[in-house]
């Protein structure tokens, strides 16, 4: 009988043992490109953290780090890579152009814009790409977090109206968007970080800059320091961010959590588009109201600029291939004909826009 009653207790033990494990919460270390008070982690990454703490019934928790905690910047893919984050939220751009297709799938110059990129990406095969890319080229899984409206296109000391105004203009910018407009159009991009845009600026060292949303950089000031505020920022007309992270890790989480977070990214990135406009346009009302004088790009601008633009990716596209590398033409095809088949039928659709604002 005591030996009965041993074993039932051993028993007891190891299953009460066993219930932690199987009920343990998942912990994911986030490493984000900015400071947590920027609209970056309070648009996207925080109600990303908050969703899937919600939807998994606290068996999965996010844990988001600003910035420069667990890896600088531009380095959160390799943080993942190494262990140091589990997770990389932040744009396809950031890991540069060695590979041309992270700068045409997340955001392109002239591409789709606030109203085609969400229809893109989820009904048009944009993700189901970006997650073939990730899985074939860096052993990771990848979803969709997180979208954002139109950058504006520049806070300038000269005024830019037509494509001929950008020759030999120190305009400060990034990625493939330097190399459309020096190649295209004869300006001398400026590329810098972020943190030295005021001073430059405000000390003239360069003429015109490009940085994020009119709710950004109206709190950082820019329009104090240069009279133009040129419109729309046709070189990030919309954008995307993703969360990334190590392939085995994620097939490694049970199928019904990964549903979960799934379905979490997707509440954010269609919320976060929709929250950010809402704070740009809160900042438009100031800015509109303000000194600057108002430049609205046409549409032979905004023409030239896209021709300029797809032949960068045609000609970036035919040396990836030649080297080996498909993905940046397929990406760019599949990009390219989702936008003129918009154009074509999307004229049906009846939309709240002007083509110039109405300043007070």
């Amino acid at each position: 009988m005591r030996h009965m009653f041993r074993r039932a207790a051993l028993g007891a033990a190891v299953a009460l043992l066993a219930v932690p494990a199987a009920a343990q919460t998942i912990t994911l270390r986030a490493a984000t490109i900015a400071p947590k008070t920027s609209v970056y982690n309070t648009a996207i990454a925080i109600p990303f953290a908050a969703y899937v703490e919600k939807l998994t019934d606290g068996k999965v928790k996010i844990d988001v780090q600003e910035g420069g905690v667990l890896a600088p910047i531009f380095k959160i893919y390799e943080a993942v890579e190494d262990g140091r984050a589990d997770i990389a939220i932040g744009p396809a751009s950031f890991l540069g152009g060695k590979d041309p297709t992270n700068l045409i799938i997340g955001s392109f110059p002239t591409g789709l814009g606030v109203d085609s990129i969400i229809p893109w990406m989820y009904n048009g095969g944009g993700e189901k790409l970006l997650q073939e890319h990730r899985r074939a080229t860096m052993k990771m899984h990848t979803m969709v977090l997180g979208a954002g409206p139109s950058e504006v296109f520049a806070h300038s000391h000269k005024p830019i109206k037509t494509v001929e105004d950008l020759k030999g203009l120190k305009f400060r910018t990034l990625g493939n968007w330097a190399a459309i407009i020096k190649d295209g159009f004869g300006a001398a991009p400026v590329v810098v970080p972020g943190s030295e845009l005021y001073s430059m600026l405000e000390k003239k060292a360069i003429d015109a800059m490009e940085y994020s949303m009119p709710s950004e950089n109206r709190a950082l000031g820019f329009q104090e320091i240069a009279k133009y505020l040129i419109m729309p920022g046709i070189h990030a007309g919309s954008w995307t961010f993703e969360a990334a992270m190590q392939a085995d890790k994620w097939d490694k989480i049970p199928k019904d959590l990964q549903e979960k977070i799934a379905l979490a990214a997707r509440l954010v990135t269609f919320e976060s588009l929709n929250s950010i406009i809402m704070q740009d346009f809160t900042a438009l009302e100031t800015l509109l109201a303000g000194k600057n004088e108002i430049i609205i790009l046409d549409e032979t601008f905004k023409r030239k600029a896209k021709e300029a633009a797809r032949k960068w990716a045609a000609d970036a596209a035919a040396k990836a291939k030649a080297e080996g590398n498909p993905w940046p033409e397929r990406v760019a095809k599949s990009v390219f004909d989702f936008q003129d088949r918009w154009e074509k039928y999307s004229p049906y659709l009846v939309v709240d826009h002007k083509d110039e604002f109405t300043k007070k």
